[in-house]
């Protein structure tokens, strides 16, 4: 069964929102892309996370944040990083590459 690959970015901000979605054929592309917006998002002049502090792990060190990840790069499972401010809710940044079988 052949499969395609969807990076999803769902991120929202007190005054704006939006949901972007890139596919792929290859995972390894779908990765990059992943990578890539995460790098973006913790760039201050690009996003709010920016401004977060991380620790050596890659969890926030502020506990106002809820923040999970999975970044096994198995070349086959879905792999996902979100982050939410607990004191704005609506503020979050969730970047998430799924993998789909097309039929």
């Amino acid at each position: 069964m052949e499969k395609v690959f969807i990076v999803q970015f769902d991120w929202s901000t007190p005054d704006a929102e939006s949901v972007d979605l890139y596919a792929f054929t290859k995972y390894e592309d779908a990765y990059d892309k992943f990578k890539e917006l995460i790098c973006a998002e913790r760039n201050p002049e690009m996003s709010w996370v920016g401004d977060i502090e991380f620790d050596e792990g890659g969890y926030p060190i502020e506990d106002h944040y809820e923040f999970e990840f999975e970044d096994n790069n198995s070349n086959e499972s879905e792999v996902w990083w979100h982050i939410t401010d607990k004191n704005d809710w609506y503020q979050h940044s969730f970047i998430d590459l799924r993998v789909l079988e097309v039929k």
